[in-house]
């Protein structure tokens, strides 16, 4: 078996891994990136490849386990960043402590660093991806820079929402997005061409992490991507310290060994933990990191629905479609073809509550373009939700926006952060799957009180909805607890190792060089989308391990302290 050497083995390619390699790597230190999945075309659609990818087993009311629960983000080069909907907001003050706001037999939920220790890497984050967005319009927005692009307009359905939650005493505001609203970073402006959410963006006006894997600033030879490789399990070198990563190249089914400094768990946090679990060995019997059976625990994906409605479109024109490039034209010239320009419907300068759209006669609907473009923040910290703590409202607009019968169909997604239980866990089945590798089993119940504030949520958006006119409202479930896009906890953080997994540093407790930086880290999932964190927290945590394995380049490849001996 041929062994080769990197002083950094990063697993997974996502919002994380891609940020936390390409920031190792720009210190000159030789970074492996293991990718399972492969990189998907411009155009592609998730219902069109997540059936590819390996289901969780999941509990069901009768209880035998059955292979329904979703365990990625997105198995693909740049995860989930590849088809999300750019959705970037930074977590709120009460997100990083909610001990007032949990029920009593909640696992701690505070994070064991503060906002401010965040900051930085959020402005870093943003000025490297860029964010449309109009500061000062979120009611509980905390402390950042200026935009460095202005927010995206209203869509049609957003401008709805958006006067309907006015006159019901709401503060709606843009959606904060990684999706370029003029050219940036080398990207196209979006020309709202398409569906947008779970679709690859076809101009790249969406920001999408596998770019950073190919930044031309890294050092040639320093960062080296393995498509198609899934790990298998880490091996240890003694009990304190990693030695190799064994994995899978499954375009040629061979196996590989690499000798590592360091391992960085980038995978998700239900494929993190998953791997540290199959890792179990002489001096981790019940896997790595999980003396204190904590690893897989405090899972949580966010409750959340949707409502959605239909209105008279009595008040809008004919529907304009959305103009095509010239043929031939490159994506910056694609760019620059805008169907908004001069229509308004942004916020007015200096007044977040109106819009420069407020003329009269009837307004041009325009299909397409972002997935959200108006958010409500004002459920939030809510004395009359249970806990108090409510949650976000926010556009959801559909891949097929057309008008039907004179009518425009409004959708709403409500959702909120869950408890983080003990009991709620990624564990290993005694199945095997198709690698002959155990099985992933998701263990999720929603505890009592998020089932109360998720009808409270619902009832919300029922009441914007009804505002803006929607006689036919309806409610939609999410699944939401069969897995999703927002994965949290599993290697939860913390300075406590018997309720924690990592310390604040993302750094495993029981061994001196695996680290965590996806959204297993999160102690508490936060009520609001998570890429944007987990991609702030990986850039910070992966500059430390940077900064120290830069400082001790001179040592060896593994430490020299006893232990059992390998096969490394």
């Amino acid at each position: 078996m041929k062994v080769e050497s990197f002083d950094v083995c990063v697993v997974g390619s996502g919002a994380s891994g891609a940020i936390a390699a390409q920031e190792i790597a720009a210190h000159g230190l030789r970074v492996l990136v293991l990718e399972e999945g492969r990189t998907l075309d411009p155009g592609e659609s998730l219902p069109a490849i997540e059936s590819a990818w390996e289901t969780a087993l999941v509990p069901t009311p009768g209880g035998p386990l059955r292979p329904l629960g979703r365990p990625w983000s997105a198995s693909a080069v740049g995860g989930g960043t590849a088809l999300y909907a750019g959705i970037s907001f930074r977590l709120r003050g009460v997100d990083m402590d909610a001990r007032a706001h949990v029920a009593p037999d909640a696992l701690d939920p505070a994070w064991p660093i503060g906002y401010e220790e965040l900051r930085p890497y959020y402005d870093r984050i943003e000025r490297c991806i860029g964010v449309s967005r109009a500061p000062g319009t979120d009611p509980l927005e905390p402390p950042g820079p200026p935009a460095v692009m202005p927010a995206h307009p209203y869509s049609t359905q957003g401008r709805l929402l958006a006067d309907s939650g006015r006159r019901i005493g709401l503060r709606p505001f843009p959606t904060p997005l990684a999706i370029n609203s003029v050219p940036y970073a080398g990207r196209p402006a979006c020309v709202r061409c398409g569906p947008c959410n779970e679709h690859v963006c076809p101009t790249g006006a969406r920001a999408n992490a596998a770019t950073l894997l190919t930044d031309a600033a890294v050092p040639p030879g320093a960062l080296t991507v393995a498509h198609g490789a899934k790990a298998l399990r880490i091996v240890l070198r003694d009990r304190y310290r990693a030695a190799c990563v064994e994995w899978l190249d499954l375009r040629t089914r061979t196996l590989r060994t690499t000798r590592v400094r360091c391992v960085v768990l980038a995978a998700n946090a239900v494929q993190s933990a998953a791997l540290l679990l199959r890792s179990a060995q002489p001096g981790a019997e019940n896997g790595l990191g999980n003396s204190t059976d904590m690893v897989g625990r405090g899972l949580s994906f966010k409750i959340s629905g949707y409502v959605s409605g239909t209105v008279d479109a009595g008040g809008f024109a004919t529907a304009v479609p959305a103009p095509e490039p010239a043929e031939g034209a490159s994506a910056a010239e694609a760019a620059e073809v805008s169907p908004w320009q001069g229509e308004g419907d942004a916020p007015t300068p200096g007044h977040p509550d109106r819009s420069s759209s407020d003329h009269a006669g009837p307004r041009p609907h325009i299909p397409g373009g972002p997935f959200s473009t108006v958010a409500f923040s004002d459920h939030y910290l809510d004395p009359d939700a249970p806990s108090g703590l409510g949650g976000l409202l926010y556009e959801a607009s559909d891949e097929d926006r057309a008008l039907r019968d004179g009518r425009i169909r409004l959708r709403v997604h409500f959702l909120a952060a869950d408890q983080p239980m003990r009991d709620n866990a990624v564990r290993l089945a005694r199945e095997r799957g198709p690698l002959n590798l155990p099985r992933l089993v998701i263990d999720y119940a929603t505890h009592p009180l998020d089932k109360r504030r998720l009808g409270y949520l619902s009832r919300r958006a029922s009441e914007l909805l009804a505002k803006a006119g929607a006689d036919d409202i309806r409610y939609e479930d999410s699944n939401y607890q069969l897995g999703s896009r927002h994965l949290h906890g599993g290697c939860r953080a913390g300075t406590d190792p018997a309720e924690s997994v990592v310390d604040p540093f993302g750094r495993v407790h029981d061994l001196d060089n695996v680290y965590v930086v996806d959204g297993g880290y999160f102690p508490y999932s936060g009520g609001v989308n998570p890429t944007f964190t987990i991609q702030a927290n990986a850039l910070r945590i992966a500059r430390r391990i940077a900064v120290d394995l830069s400082a001790m380049a001179l040592l060896p490849l593994v430490d020299e302290r006893p232990g059992p001996p390998t096969a490394c």
